[in-house]
C-alpha cells in the first residue's frame, strides 16, 4: 500500500484542520458532510487517502472535538445517515507515517497561521521531497486549488513555502493529475501511465512516441498535456454543440490558445495521404484526422473522433513531426 513500511509516500490526505462546524445549523452540516463523504468516496476508488492518526481530536466547535460529533453524537447535532457514513468511509483510510523526521507542527495556508493542521505539513513536508499531495478539505471554500503553504524547515530554522494543491470534490483531481507533469518533471518513460490517469476519457495508440515529433521531450511535453486536456475536457461537447462543423468546432477550441482542425479539403481528397491517418488499436482501425498543431509546419498530435467502439472515448493515435498532405 502506498505510503506503508517505507514505499511511495500517499498522493491524497484528509485536510482534517478544515473541519469546522461552528455556525452551522443541522441540515447544512448534514448536507456539507454528504458533499465531504461523496468527495472522498469517489476518490479512494482505486487509490488511498490517508488521514492524520489524530484526526478525531480536531476541535470542530468550541469545546468539542470530533470524535464528541461524529461517533457520541453530541452538538452540533448532524443526521444520523451522514454523521454515520463520514465515519465509516474515515475509519477506512489509512493513517501516514507519524515517524517522519521534520513534519511542522504549525502551517500558513494562503497567508493564515494554522494550528495543528498534521496532514497539511505532511503534505507540505512531501512537497519539499518534489512528491506533491492533493489535500481534500470539507467546507472551506477558500481553501480550493494551488495554495502558498509555509512552514518551519527544521533542517535550517527557515520558513519555507510551497505551493500545495486543495480539492473539495473528486472532479479536481483531474486538475492536479495534470499539474504534476510539470511540477514533478515526469519523465517520458512514466508520461502514458500518468496520462492514462490524468485523461480518463482518452485512450491511447501503443505506437504513441515523443521520438517521432521533431523536438525533445522536454520541448514537447507541455504542450502535449495542454493539447491533451482540451481535447479531454471540451472536444466531444463543441462537436455535439456545433454539430460537427469542422469551422465552428474549431473557433471554439481555439478560444483556449490550440490550433486544433480536422485535415484541408484538398488532403481528403488523397487517399495515400489520408490512410496515414489510419491507426490500427486492439484490432480496429481509427481514422484520425482532426490534429493539433504545435507549429505551422511541424509537430502534430493527431485523435479521432468519439468513437462507440470505445464507449464514447476519443482515440489519440499519432505523435508525428508533419504527415503528408
Amino acid at each position: 500500500m502506498p505510503g506503508a513500511g517505507g514505499g511511495e509516500p500517499y498522493r491524497f490526505v484528509v485536510d482534517e484542520s478544515s473541519f469546522d462546524f461552528r455556525g452551522l445549523a443541522e441540515e447544512r452540516l448534514t448536507d456539507l458532510l454528504n458533499d465531504f463523504s461523496d468527495a472522498l468516496e469517489a476518490l479512494t476508488e482505486g487509490r488511498s487517502v490517508a488521514v492524520s492518526p489524530y484526526w478525531i481530536e480536531v476541535e470542530c466547535v468550541e469545546g468539542r472535538e470530533l470524535y464528541d460529533v461524529l461517533y457520541e453524537g453530541e452538538a452540533p447535532k448532524v443526521g444520523r445517515d451522514a454523521r454515520l457514513r463520514m465515519v465509516r468511509l474515515m475509519d477506512r483510510c489509512p493513517s501516514w507515517d507519524t515517524d517522519l523526521s521534520g513534519l511542522p507542527d504549525q502551517v500558513e495556508v494562503g497567508g493564515t497561521v494554522q494550528d495543528l493542521a498534521l496532514s497539511v505539513g505532511y503534505a507540505w513536508w512531501q512537497t519539499r521531497q518534489r512528491h506533491h499531495v492533493g489535500c481534500l478539505v470539507f467546507a472551506f471554500p477558500d481553501r480550493r486549488g494551488w495554495l502558498p503553504v509555509s512552514a518551519c524547515d527544521e533542517s535550517t530554522g527557515e520558513s519555507m513555502t510551497e505551493r500545495v494543491f486543495f480539492l473539495g470534490d473528486a472532479p479536481a483531481l483531474l486538475e492536479f493529475r495534470r499539474a504534476l507533469f510539470a511540477r514533478e518533471g515526469v519523465t517520458e518513460p512514466d508520461f502514458f501511465d500518468r496520462a492514462r490517469e490524468a485523461f480518463p476519457e482518452l485512450i491511447f495508440a501503443s505506437s504513441l512516441s515523443f521520438r517521432k515529433f521533431d523536438g525533445s521531450y522536454s520541448e514537447m511535453r507541455d504542450w502535449v498535456v495542454c493539447v491533451l486536456s482540451v481535447v479531454h475536457d471540451h472536444f466531444a461537447d463543441a462537436l455535439t454543440r456545433h454539430a460537427g462543423q469542422p469551422h465552428a468546432v474549431q473557433a471554439e477550441l481555439g478560444h483556449f490558445g490550440l490550433d486544433l482542425s480536422p485535415e484541408s479539403p484538398n488532403t481528403r481528397s488523397k487517399s495515400g495521404a489520408m490512410k496515414q491517418r489510419d491507426v490500427k488499436h486492439d484490432g480496429e482501425i481509427y481514422r484520425c484526422e482532426w490534429h493539433g498543431k504545435k507549429e505551422r509546419h511541424r509537430n502534430r498530435v493527431h485523435f479521432s473522433l468519439p468513437d462507440p467502439r470505445l464507449d464514447g472515448r476519443i482515440l489519440i493515435g499519432i505523435f508525428v513531426d508533419h504527415l503528408d498532405t
